[in-house]
């Protein structure tokens, strides 16, 4: 979740459940145990008195990178607004998606999730990238057509499963 900027609806941030509570885990982490340790070390490293204390200023930086990414999970999280899951069997933020690639074959399985949460390499898909924008609101036995960085794809799907869920096979 290292994405700054993000997609927003209405001033809101648009996240999964499982996001929403990731945020406040990470940012309850940062505040009390990264910046508990964060003061010892920099209690430690003022005890030297030398004026060219070079630990010193890579913790006070340090300090100053841990109070900015406080700042933006702060405001991330009073913006955030779960999504609603589908429920009709179309696919939404939180949806299990699986994808049948037309042109090779290839069977995969996305996560639709808010932007600030998309981690590619894990199958999580914002819905809005490309892929996630051509996803959501279809259902089960549509083909959706999506320019990708790769050039133009034909995805059929082959199941949407609701938050929380696995994808199922088709039959």
């Amino acid at each position: 979740m290292s994405a700054l900027s993000a997609v927003t609806f209405d001033e809101e941030l648009v996240v999964t459940a499982h996001g929403r509570e990731r945020l406040c885990a990470e940012l309850e982490e940062l505040r009390t145990v990264q910046r508990a340790a964060l003061t010892e070390q920099l209690r430690a490293a003022r005890a030297d008195r030398d004026p060219d204390n070079p630990t010193l200023f890579e913790l006070l930086e340090e300090q100053a990178q841990l109070e900015w990414r406080i700042s933006v999970l702060e405001g991330q999280v009073a913006a955030a607004r779960v999504a609603a899951p589908a429920g009709d069997g179309a696919a939404g933020i939180g949806s299990r998606v699986r994808v049948r690639h037309c042109r090779t074959g290839d069977v995969g399985e996305y996560h639709l999730v808010g932007p600030i949460e998309s981690d590619i390499l894990n199958g999580r898909v914002s819905v809005g990238a490309p892929v996630g924008r051509a996803l959501v609101g279809r259902r089960r036995g549509e083909t959706v057509s999506v320019e990708t960085p790769r050039g133009r794809q034909e995805l059929e799907i082959l199941a949407v499963s609701p938050a929380g869920a696995r994808a199922q096979k088709a039959a």
